[in-house]
Order: C-alpha cells, then structure tokens, then sequence
C-alpha cells in the first residue's frame, strides 16, 4: 500500500491508529451526537497546525465567536493566535437584489466582528459561501464545524452534496489543506445495547477520504464517549475502538497501551513462524505460562496446530500431548510431516509423548499413556516424561475437553494450577485448547482466568475465519484479524494492521 504523506491530529494515539495521522491535504468526517467531541477534537487538529507554525482556518456554521470562546474555555486552546483565522456562516432572514421576498443570506462574522457588507444582503447559497472562503485561501489546516448548517443552502440532497463536495475540493485543492469536517448524525438515533447514535449515516462520508465515528455509550450506568476510524482511504488503520476523556490540552483519545509495557513483563515469549500471528502477539507465545486457544468447533486450527508444534521443535521443544479424539496416531503424523523425524522416532527419542484420555492412541509405546488402563495418575505420569526428558523444554499441548472426559471438571480445574505451579519451567510453553460451548460456563472461564493469553477463533456466516487475541500482557490486545490459508509454507498466515 502507497504511503501518504500525514499531518498529525494532535493526538499521539490517533496518530497511531491511523499509521501517522491524517493524510496531507485530504479530507476527514468527524460524525457524531452533540457533545461527543467533535469540535474538541476539530480545534485541536488546528491547534497541532499552529504549533508548527502552519496557517489555519475555523469555520462555523453554528456558533458565534463568543459561543466559541465559551465553549473552549476548559481548554487551553489559543484562539487569537496570529495564525489562526476563524470564521462564522449562519443564514439570517434578509432580502436580497435577486428577490423582492425574504429569503436566507449570508451573515458572516470574522473573529467576532461582522463583515460589511451591501444595504441588501447575500443569498445563503453555495456559490456565494464558497466565494466568501476564497478569500482565506492559502491554509494548511482547515475545519468546516458543522456542515449540517450548510443544509438550508438547499433542499435537494443532491444539490447539498454537490455543493459539499465543491467546498471540499476548494479546500484540499485550491487552498492545499488538510481538512476535517464536522456532521451532526442524521437519523434515528441508534440505541440498541445503550449506544447513542454510532451511525455515519450522512451523505457527506462518501464526498471524504475518512471517516472518524462519535458516539456516547452506556457502560454499567455511565456513559462513556468513544472514537472508531470507519474509512480512512489507502491507509491500513486501526479498526478498534477508542475512548475519549476531556484533559486541559482537548479530548485525549485513549487507551495509550492495551497491554503492559514490557518492564512489567515477567515472561519470555516464542515465535511462532506465522506471518502476523508474532505481530498480533506482541512477538509470540508466552513462555512460562498458558496460553488458551478457544474455537468455535467449525474453524479450523490444525494448520495453526501444526506450525506451533514444528516451532516447539525446531527450539528442542519435547512436546506432550493430550489429544482430542479426532487426532489420532496419523493425523499427528500428519501435523508434524514437514518435521526431520517420524512420529516413531519422536517417540523413541523422548521428544513426544501423548496422554491419551479418550482412546485414540493404541498404547505401544512407553511415551503413549493410557490414563484409562494405567493405574497412575496424570501428575505421576508428568512426572515420568519430565524424568525422561532430554529437550530444553516443553511444550504442552493439552484438550480441555479430553482431560474433563478422563479426570472429570473438578480435577481438570486441579490440574490446570498444579501443572503451572510444579512443572511449567520458564522455558516451557503451555497450550489449553477447547471450545467453550461444550463446557460449563464457569469451567470455561476458569481456563480464561488462568491463562496468561487467550486467542480465539471462530468461522462467521460468510465463510471467513477469524483470530481474536482476547487477553494478554503484550500484543494487539482486543485485535480481530482474518486467518488465511496458503498453498505453500507456512500454508497460513494472520492479516496485519
């Protein structure tokens, strides 16, 4: 993908969202409910401007200067700088030389003071709005607040885009500026699970570059103001939302972090050889802990599965399984085909063992555990591979499901703490694997509880799969990526933002 030339927003993490910040001398919707933040954020955009010495224009449709002044008091905003210029178009009742009957005209104040005019005033129409700016050309920066007060130009919708759209390229192509527009959301206020209003629903979105999204949302009894990017043209963005609190310096977008800095990390992490899944992570599996890896039942992780057991390996990772019914002796040998050894020779050489709880395994090996015909329990059999080990480490691959079946819930839960607390060594991996629908809610989120990292995925209606990294203290925390499949090594990869 080109990359764009960017100004900055004025704020940091929006900055990161949008991979550096707005694109130079495009255009940007900001589109909400009253009070979410637009104008804030909007000023502030000008406000970065004018610390770089750029020259920058304010244009509102709504609010006197005075009502400006007021409604940015709690900021420390500079609106006399000398390279700020600011504006106000409203339409007043008036008559004009084109008509002998009232009709709107343009009433523009410049810095609060009224611009003379004629005995008759001007029709509040798009040609004679668009003049009146020309004469604030050049600018870097400019802000358009709102164009919802630009609609009583006309009552034809088509006519009011275009007209939109004429301002637009005046700004962005004659004055070669960066511009953010502001837009009342339009419609019925959507209100489902105490969201107020998220839609983009105005026509303008389709005249701009991007669209930067406002709405207020109930969260357990308060609301809560957040920000999403929806488009924002050649740029890879940040999908994911964003909360927005008022500070002396504007509206900061926040979270800075969604996971711990590295300082307060206390594991290691592995990689895992899948373009974009070490991205998505933060730079792998964690080592010295769990990892949960929940699936929907439809999706299909095997080739996920496979990578991460050749990676364990290649690192002189022996690997302990507790296998899922389905995953047999030869779907094992299947998953590990690209390795250097056989399943057999894996198995001779103490770098694989398997706990077989639900059968699947015939027991011919002394690395192939029965749990059902042995008289031994799952801690001393642990105990046998970890004496017999000669790898670095291990990897532990462990069904949920299976391990229910065997132990029962209640064990199960008593396994999971005493594995972590007596065998996971800081070179060790460990990987929970289950589908939560096919469990007890409250066994389901013990696991979630007790791992260091959960990754989800799951199949949409529309056939595609996804990846989800739910929990972890590094990484791209709350992060949706597609999954895809490949005809070569590593057959997969995890889409990147």
């Amino acid at each position: 993908m080109t990359h764009h030339p960017t100004v900055s927003t004025g704020n940091s993490v929006l900055d990161r969202a949008l991979r550096g910040g707005f694109p130079r001398t495009r255009s940007v919707l900001f589109t909400g409910t009253p009070g979410t933040g637009k104008s804030t954020l909007a000023m502030q955009f000008l406000q970065e401007g004018l610390a770089n010495d750029e020259r920058c224009l304010y244009i509102s449709t709504e609010q006197t200067f005075d009502e400006l002044r007021s409604g940015f008091a709690p900021f420390e905003f500079d609106l006399y700088h000398r390279n700020l210029m600011i504006t106000t178009l409203h339409a007043t009742p008036g008559e004009t030389l084109e008509s002998d009957e009232q009709e709107l005209t343009l009433q523009a104040l410049d810095g609060g003071e009224e611009i003379p005019g004629e005995t008759f005033g001007i029709p509040f129409t798009a040609g004679h709005i668009e003049k009146h700016l020309e004469e604030y050309a050049p600018c870097d920066r400019v802000v358009l607040d709102s164009v919802s007060g630009l609609k009583m130009m006309t009552d034809d919708d088509v006519l009011y885009r275009r007209a939109v759209l004429d301002l637009i390229r005046l700004f962005t192509d004659e004055f070669g500026a960066t511009t953010v527009i502001t837009a009342e959301h339009t419609g019925t206020p959507q209100t489902a699970d105490g969201v107020e209003g998220i839609g983009a629903a105005n026509a303008v979105q389709f005249n701009v570059n991007g669209v930067i999204r406002l709405w207020r949302e109930l969260v357990r009894g308060d609301y809560h103001r957040f920000l999403d990017v929806l488009k924002m043209r050649g740029v890879d963005h940040d999908t994911r939302r964003y909360e927005i609190e008022f500070a002396d310096g504007g509206a900061n977008v926040i979270p800075r972090r969604r996971s711990h800095s590295a300082k307060f990390i206390d594991h290691a992490y592995a990689q895992t050889g899948v373009p974009g899944l070490d991205e998505l992570l933060g730079g792998g599996l964690l080592k010295g802990t769990g990892t949960l890896l929940e699936h929907d039942g439809q999706s299909n992780f095997d080739v996920l599965l496979s990578r991460l057991l050749l990676q364990a390996l290649d690192k002189n990772l022996g690997l302990t399984l507790v296998p899922t019914v389905e995953m047999k002796r030869q779907r094992v040998e299947e998953l590990l085909s690209d390795y250097s050894k056989s399943v057999p020779e894996l198995l001779d050489d103490d770098e694989l063992c398997v706990i077989d709880m639900v059968g699947a395994w015939e027991a011919d090996h002394d690395n192939v555990f029965d749990v059902q015909r042995e008289d031994a329990s799952l801690r001393y059999i642990l105990q046998t591979i970890d004496d017999n080990s000669a790898t670095d480490g291990q990897f532990y691959v462990l069904n949920t499901e299976a391990k229910v079946h065997g132990i029962g819930q209640d064990e199960a839960r008593s396994f999971r703490y005493w594995l972590e607390a007596n065998y996971i060594s800081p070179e060790d991996m460990h990987l929970d694997i289950h589908n939560p629908n096919l469990m007890a809610d409250k066994l389901a989120a013990f696991y979630v509880d007790a791992a260091g990292q959960v990754l989800r995925t799951w199949m949409s209606e529309s056939g595609l799969q996804y990846l989800e990294l739910a929990k972890s203290p590094i990484g791209s925390v709350g992060s949706t990526r597609l999954v895809e499949y490949l005809d070569d090594r590593p057959f997969l990869r995890v889409q990147q933002q």
